[in-house]
């Protein structure tokens, strides 16, 4: 059984995943209380899957970039986890669990995530090979330098406030954003992803895995 655990922003994601099934998924607003939220709720949801700590067999988080704190806390109790239980442990970015979620398409996709002080993370990525995969790194801009950087016709999905669609309007009819549940971030789809990397043996030692933050 693999735990996925996200905390690296605003919104907060785990999921419970045996490798053939979404046993288990919770997605809520943790703001700035990811130390008080997240052991409580894998508690419940382990509970609530009639299963323990003593059944998981693998650990996936989120790495960031994000939130200073926000990553720091998952990847923390991440390898705390595997490093105690001697589990195998995978890290991903957050936005290739974002971009995981979404279609298949021929346009190009920008996944984002809010930064802070009225920024935003973005980054690139092209449908090939059956899967989304990024064309470029993080790229952290304000939402005017953001709406300029978009090639249209292109689809953006993430975390938009009122802000980022006033500014994204110029692009109205050439730019896709999806309906707000493609928008959410959510742990299953982590967990879909640390089980293929699992599946090809491509594992990090909790020792080496380190958070990416927002510059």
């Amino acid at each position: 059984m693999l735990l996925a655990l996200d905390t690296a922003t605003r919104r907060a994601s785990i999921a419970l995943h045996d490798g053939m099934t979404l046993r288990a998924e919770c997605t809520w607003e943790s703001a700035n209380r990811h130390t008080v939220t997240l052991l409580p709720r894998v508690v419940q949801l382990l509970a609530a899957s009639n299963l323990t700590a003593r059944d998981l067999t693998a650990i996936g988080v989120c790495i960031g970039p994000g939130s200073y704190t926000g990553v720091r806390i998952g990847v923390s109790v991440a390898k705390g986890l595997a490093s105690s239980r001697k589990l195998p442990l995978v890290g991903v970015t957050t936005l290739d669990i974002l971009a995981s979620a979404q279609p298949q398409d021929t346009r190009p996709l920008y996944a984002l995530f809010r930064a802070g002080r009225s920024r935003v993370g973005y980054a690139r990525y092209r449908w090939r090979e059956g899967t989304w995969r990024a064309e470029t790194g993080v790229q952290v801009v304000d939402w005017d330098e953001l709406a300029g950087a978009v090639e249209v016709p292109g689809i953006l999905v993430g975390e938009l406030d009122a802000a980022g669609r006033e500014a994204l309007q110029r692009l109205s009819g050439r730019l896709e954003i999806p309906k707000p549940a493609q928008h959410l971030r959510r742990a299953g789809y982590l967990a879909d992803l640390a089980w293929g990397r699992l599946r090809a043996n491509q594992v990090d030692a909790p020792s080496a895995l380190l958070p990416l933050y927002a510059r």
